[in-house]
């Protein structure tokens, strides 16, 4: 008895579903039809970046890279009904295939996408790409497909690649040059582990120590190159850098560091000697060799605008893949420094003065 009752049972919720599908479309119908939609959340889930890179040997190459899309929110404005990205996606994104994903309110039915040049509307997929390179027009619909709400996507994109600098270019008064653009190091050596090193052409000296093993020998003796910068948190350490031409070797610098604490520190030659022409972290020696720190980045720039980056405080020198110069620039003359906020760039020949930033993920 109690199968032929649940059988019943059975029979009567289907012919209770079919009543309802046939009065769907009736003034009798129960469901509920909303014309307010609206799309309440919108982000970029995946997309590659396409990113140029220089080996050592100076051969160009492009590799493939996934954006780190957690980096960059949208913003959603209901009133204008636009939506787009806080902070600037990198230049070097292939916007024409773009997978994202769109969240619609509880009320909304279908999302579709508007053509690039036509009005023919295309159904929006998670998982299909879809061209950001222009503005989109996205339109969600309620659940009858009587209304909809339009939003226009546009994407914020910087106009220069990752992993570069941006440069301005500015008066050639411009008063906040930095002095030390012009410095001049001057070094003689002493007795005992003992130099002295002048920062402003001989006006001014200060006594140094060497290290207690330390060769001074290995000290520079021309071209000489100085930079100091505080260490990341720690306001009284310091890192302090010595290049130049020495004795030894007249293609590849001698490296000395210091670290200071309070001042008080002693000079460290950062190189085993002797050391051959091929040595693969060299860095080559030049008239006048620019030693900037921007950005947490280590970068020594030649005369000539070629430029070498350190990644362990001045051990070991790669040809920079991020250092770029500005159109104009030219191709001797180039004297760099930075402050708290820019790097200045200076031709010393033409008098032209860039200031600009490092661009970087």
């Amino acid at each position: 008895m109690k199968r032929y009752i649940y059988k019943l049972c059975i029979l009567a919720v289907i012919m209770m579903g079919l009543t309802s599908c046939l009065n769907s479309d009736s003034d009798s119908s129960n469901v509920t039809v909303y014309h307010d939609t609206a799309i309440t959340a919108f982000s970029i889930s995946a997309a590659n970046r396409y990113i140029h890179t220089t080996s050592s040997s100076g051969g160009d190459s492009v590799y493939v890279a996934k954006l780190t899309v957690a980096n960059y929110p949208f913003s959603i404005d209901q009133y204008q009904r636009k939506i787009y990205n806080n902070d600037s996606l990198p230049a070097d994104c292939d916007l024409k295939h773009v997978l994202v994903s769109v969240t619609a309110s509880s009320y909304s039915g279908t999302v579709f996408i508007k053509g690039i040049d036509n009005d023919t509307l295309y159904f929006y997929s998670s998982t299909d790409s879809v061209d950001l390179s222009q503005p989109r027009e996205f339109q969600v619909y309620n659940s009858n497909l009587e209304h909809y709400r339009a939003y226009t996507v546009d994407l914020n994109v910087r106009k220069s690649a990752n992993n570069c600098f941006i440069w301005e270019k500015m008066p050639k008064d411009c008063p906040d040059v930095p002095a030390t653009i012009d410095r001049a190091v001057s070094l003689t050596t002493g007795s005992d582990g003992t130099f002295q090193l002048s920062l402003d052409g001989g006006t001014t000296w200060s006594d140094e120590q060497l290290g207690v093993e330390e060769d001074p020998a290995n000290l520079p003796v021309s071209d000489f190159s100085y930079l100091t910068y505080a260490l990341t948190g720690d306001k009284d350490m310091d890192y302090h850098l010595l290049v130049g031409k020495f004795a030894g070797n007249d293609k590849i610098c001698t490296i000395f560091r210091k670290i200071t604490v309070d001042g008080a520190g002693k000079w460290i030659c950062l190189l085993n000697y002797p050391i051959t022409d091929n040595y693969p972290g060299a860095l080559p020696v030049s008239s006048h060799i620019s030693l900037i720190y921007h950005n947490d980045q280590l970068f020594a720039i030649q005369e000539d605008g070629t430029a070498y980056e350190s990644r362990d405080y001045g051990l070991s020198w790669q040809k920079s893949t991020k250092f770029n110069l500005p159109s104009g620039a030219g191709t001797s003359g180039l004297r760099v420094a930075a402050d708290i906020l820019y790097v200045w760039l200076v031709n010393k020949d033409s008098g032209d003065i860039w200031r600009g930033y490092y661009v970087n993920d």
